[in-house]
C-alpha cells in the first residue's frame, strides 16, 4: 500500500495536468459547498450580497467542472483531435467566463453600499484572512507554471484559482470590515477603490486568458 501511494505521489509530480485536474476536483467540491451555503443565507436573511455571491459560485462551478469533463474526454480523442476539440471548449468556458465577471458587479456594489444584512464573528473573518492568504499564495506559484504549459485548459484552470482567491480577497474585505464595526464614510471609499481595483484586475487576467486562444491554422490544400 505504502508503495501504491509512493507511485501515486511520483506520478502527481510529473504530470503537471493529472496535479492540476486533480486539485480542481477538490475545488468544484468547495465551490459546490459555498453555493449551498450561500444560497440558503441569501434565503434565509434576504441577502442580496449572499444571493449574488450564490450566483458567482455556481458560476465558477459549472465553467471548472466543465473544463475537467473536458479534460477526461480528451483521453479519449484521437491526437490529432484534441487542439480543437480544447479550443472549442475554451472559446465556450470563456463566454461563461465573461458572465461571471459581470455577475461579481452586484456583490461589489453591495459591500460598497454596506447592504450585508448579517455578521461574522471575529474568529471566523481571522481564519478566513488566513485561508485566503495561503490560497492567493498558492495560487500565483500554480498561475505562473501554468503559463509554461501548452494545454490551455490547463491553463484555465489555473486562471480560474486565481480569480477565485482574488474574489475571496474581496469577500474577506467585506467580512473584517463588517466584524470592526461596520461600514462608515472613511471605510466606504476604502471599499470602494479596493473593490473596483481587484475587478480591473480579474477583467486583465480574463483578457490575458482570452488571448490564448490560438487562430485556427490553415487548412492544407490537397495536393
Amino acid at each position: 500500500m505504502d508503495e501504491k501511494i509512493k507511485q501515486f505521489a511520483k506520478m502527481h509530480r510529473q504530470n503537471y495536468l493529472l496535479t492540476t485536474v486533480t486539485f480542481s476536483m477538490f475545488s468544484i467540491l468547495t465551490g459546490f459547498i459555498f453555493t449551498v451555503y450561500n444560497g440558503v443565507l441569501g434565503a434565509v436573511f434576504r441577502s442580496l450580497w449572499s444571493g449574488s455571491i450564490c450566483v458567482y459560485y455556481l458560476m465558477l462551478t459549472g465553467i471548472r467542472a466543465t473544463v475537467v469533463y473536458s479534460q477526461f474526454r480528451e483521453m479519449l480523442l484521437h491526437r490529432e483531435r484534441r487542439a480543437a476539440h480544447r479550443r472549442k471548449v475554451y472559446i465556450a468556458t470563456h463566454m461563461a467566463l465573461i458572465l461571471m465577471n459581470i455577475s461579481l458587479i452586484v456583490p461589489a456594489a453591495v459591500m460598497v453600499a454596506g447592504g450585508r444584512s448579517y455578521t461574522y464573528g471575529l474568529i471566523p473573518a481571522i481564519a478566513m484572512a488566513a485561508y485566503t492568504t495561503y490560497r492567493i499564495t498558492m495560487s500565483i506559484v500554480h498561475f505562473k507554471r501554468s503559463r509554461r504549459s501548452s494545454n490551455i485548459l490547463t491553463a484555465e484552470l489555473r486562471t480560474l484559482n486565481m480569480i477565485d482567491s482574488l474574489v475571496a480577497v474581496l469577500t474577506l474585505q467585506n467580512a473584517l470590515i463588517i466584524a470592526n464595526g461596520g461600514m462608515n464614510g472613511s471605510m466606504q471609499t476604502l471599499s470602494a477603490w479596493t473593490s473596483a481595483g481587484i475587478l480591473f484586475v480579474i477583467v486583465v487576467i480574463t483578457v490575458c486568458s482570452l488571448l490564448l486562444i490560438r487562430p485556427k491554422p490553415p487548412a492544407r490544400q490537397a495536393k
